[in-house]
């Protein structure tokens, strides 16, 4: 029994951080309940990951939960799902959204530069977002893709319905890895010439929303067309067929971003040389095409890699692990141990700004 008391106590750690975090008082019992719930659930997480070992099996658990709450939370309205569809050009603004902001970035800056020189205070937002983002990479990094992005989760469920994806062995040729970094930097240059978030107006299916379309009937048609193809072949179709996460690991400009700038983070996923047997399972599991049989060579993960614990998890040799820079322990903490924790914190915190209003909606709906 003592080996499972230091894993009941990081479990219990984790729930009371994200409980204070999230905690807003009984005023609305059903609310209250659904933070408590929330913050156990990631408590939970944790506890299960030390418990069984399996890091990607409950990490998949909360990130496709939150997924699907974030859908139940902010999209249902904007799906027009209470009926409401409004249109304006206001609307077609750069939203809030970090893969909008990573994609359009130029034109934030100038938008900054406009409300810093007009003293225009309360247009600063997006600068506050900007310092979140410097957070939230210098504890995670490019794992936000795996542990806490609310979109992340969907095309993640998706690639694990099928036990034996037909197209799981596929190998990806290594010119068109870099695919999201050409999208990103086509998508800033053209969305600063333009003054619009191009990207979210004509490529990404997660903006599919009736406040957020382009306000000419033809045009929107256009635009719900686009948003329908790419979403039902990189976020199901492909996803399914390779077991893999096509629109995260080949669409997404913020995966790009991260890969280039998460690397500011000292957590790394490092493959040990020695122990490595040269099988290639990891270069045919990994699920945004992170490693190839050519960076096993070295060996060498890619910044891509999104620190989501698959590869560690099925390694026969066991060559994989967490490390802080190449190591796998700081001074006398556990590399693992430090990693789990702040990927742990920063996937509950982003999902306290929503899940507990998600869990207390479908409550009130099944209980009332």
């Amino acid at each position: 029994m003592g080996k499972i008391y230091p894993k009941i106590i990081f479990g219990f750690l984790i729930t009371v951080l994200i409980g204070i975090f999230s905690w807003g008082g009984w005023s609305d019992p059903w609310l209250g309940a659904a933070r408590i719930f929330w913050a156990a659930f990631v408590g939970l997480t944790g506890f299960l990951i030390l418990w069984t070992g399996k890091i990607s099996r409950w990490r998949a658990v909360l990130f496709i939960a939150m997924a699907w709450g974030f859908m139940v939370y902010f999209k249902s309205e904007s799906l027009g799902l209470t009926g409401k569809f409004f249109t304006s050009d206001q609307m077609r603004e750069s939203p809030y959204c970090h893969i909008a902001m990573a994609s359009s970035i130029f034109n934030y800056l100038y938008q900054q530069y406009l409300a810093l020189k007009s003293k225009a205070w309360s247009a600063w937002g997006p600068l506050s977002l900007g310092f979140l983002w410097l957070i939230v990479t210098l504890t995670l990094g490019q794992a936000w893709c795996s542990w806490a992005c609310f979109y992340g989760g969907l095309d993640e469920g998706f690639s694990r319905i099928l036990k034996k994806p037909p197209l799981k062995r596929f190998n990806l040729p290594a010119k068109i890895r870099d695919m999201p970094a050409a999208i990103l930097i086509f998508m800033i240059l053209i969305s600063f010439s333009a003054m619009l978030p191009i990207f979210c107006l004509w490529v990404c299916p997660l903006k599919i929303t009736t406040s957020f379309l382009d306000p000419i009937d033809a045009a929107r048609k256009a635009q719900l067309l686009i948003f329908a193809v790419i979403g039902i072949l990189t976020i199901i179709a492909l996803p399914l067929v390779m077991g893999k996460r096509t629109f995260c690991g080949l669409i997404c400009p913020f995966g790009a971003w991260q890969a280039l700038f998460g690397q500011i983070n000292p957590f790394r996923v490092t493959i040990d040389q020695k122990e490595c047997s040269q099988c290639g399972l990891c270069a045919q599991i990994c699920p945004t095409f992170a490693i190839t049989q050519d960076s096993l060579k070295n060996p060498r993960i890619s910044s891509y890699c999104n620190r989501c614990g698959v590869c560690l998890d099925q390694c026969p040799a066991g060559a994989i692990s967490y490390t802080v820079g190449p190591h796998k322990n700081f001074g006398p903490l556990d590399a693992k141990i430090l990693f789990l924790f702040s990927a742990l914190l920063v996937a509950g915190a982003a999902g306290a700004l929503f899940m507990p209003e998600a869990i207390a909606t479908l409550a009130r709906g099944l209980f009332r």
